[in-house]
């Protein structure tokens, strides 16, 4: 078995390495305006697709070659240099450069989501100016959609700033753990719950959603313009922050980072103990501690890396891990262990190890 596994790690490698030779190759040939369509005939796609493979190729080859070096090396596939590039799209030709090496610096183990997150979050807090119009300018598009989907079901989507958002699925969710489930999965509770609310049928719509943000204080007092930052993730502009500052059911937590951003201390106002831990491995680690795992650290079980008695429920032996991971842990006896600073270790039963840093509180910009 760990033969098969290493030969899967090595073809993924060629993989990488392919990819990055094809885009160089066709950056080198993009000459006119026909290349798109030529390339499209060869390997059978899209007219728009093939256009869009040529712009991503040109572009990463004459703005960020150092991506393509990172492909050709093996340490990212092309769906984490997209994830690394993408974002950088409309801002300014300098500062992208500049914020792709950085994120790339910090690339090796880290997931296509985790890149995308990392890049924007530095693009946003190196100019939050232009963070502050580029969400303005997206509010004001927000809409209501909906999709055809199979089996005569539909997908109803709602695009909203992600504070207001995140207040409506807490909403949603927090009536949706009260309710019945009579068979239903969770998700189809909250989806029933969701149709119940805008028809205007639960008697629980009334409730309060809770949404939390962190916030550096400077940005709080109008001292600088440093973006907030919602529980799941996303960046906020600061006078987004300073004007949510008026709205009941918004919670602000004091936390301490070192200079890397790292999560130090967290203070809540009153809290027991035991929820005082749990609140912060969840704050510390966004997401479930299991490699390549995007899970929301919020709806994860908090885990005892050394199992109970043993394992003391301090920081440093509590990780979340979704329920899935959580199970694959104990079933295959994995061996996970977690540092004083959140890095979590895990061997796998076939005897690869592998090791997991939490997301930055607030990653620094380079």
């Amino acid at each position: 078995m760990d033969r098969k596994v290493a030969r899967i790690i090595e073809i993924e490698h060629h993989k990488r390495a392919l990819a990055a030779e094809q885009l160089r190759l066709t950056a080198e040939i993009a000459t006119d305006e026909y290349v798109a369509t030529d390339l499209a005939l060869a390997l059978q796609l899209s007219p728009s697709n093939a256009e869009d493979y040529v712009d991503w190729a040109t572009r990463v080859e004459t703005f960020f070659p150092d991506v393509i070096d990172a492909m050709a090396a093996g340490i990212i596939s092309e769906r984490s240099a997209h994830a690394i590039v993408d974002p950088t799209r409309f801002y300014p030709e300098e500062l992208a450069q500049r914020v792709v090496s950085a994120t790339l610096a910090t690339a090796a183990g880290r997931t296509p989501q985790q890149l995308r997150r990392s890049s924007l979050g530095r693009l946003q807090r190196a100019d939050p100016a232009l963070h502050f119009l580029k969400r303005e300018e997206a509010r004001r598009n927000r809409k209501v959609v909906i999709y055809d989907e199979e089996d005569s079901m539909a997908t109803l989507a709602c695009q909203q700033p992600a504070e207001i958002a995140q207040a409506m699925y807490t909403k949603i969710d927090r009536i949706a753990q009260q309710e019945t489930k009579n068979g239903r999965t969770i998700d189809e509770v909250r989806a029933d719950v969701m149709a119940g609310l805008i028809l205007e049928d639960p008697k629980t719509a009334g409730l309060k959603p809770l949404i939390q943000v962190t916030v550096p204080i400077t940005a709080l007092l109008g001292v600088d313009e440093r973006p907030g930052q919602l529980d799941a993730g996303q960046l906020i502009p600061a006078p987004v922050v300073r004007e949510l500052m008026s709205h009941p059911g918004t919670v602000f937590h004091r936390l301490l980072t070192d200079k890397a951003g790292q999560l130090l201390e967290y203070s809540p106002e009153i809290y027991r103990p035991k929820a005082d831990v749990d609140r912060f491995i969840r704050t510390r680690h966004r997401t479930c501690v299991m490699p390549c795992c995007s899970h929301p650290s919020r709806s994860c079980d908090i885990d005892h890396a050394v199992a109970w008695p043993e394992g003391k429920s301090t920081g440093t032996n509590l990780g979340p891990l979704d329920r899935k991971h959580h199970r694959y842990k104990h079933a295959t006896k994995a061996k996970v262990t977690i540092a004083d600073d959140g890095t979590t270790t895990l061997e796998t039963r076939w005897g690869l190890t592998y090791t997991t840093k939490p997301e930055p509180v607030e990653e620094p910009p380079f």
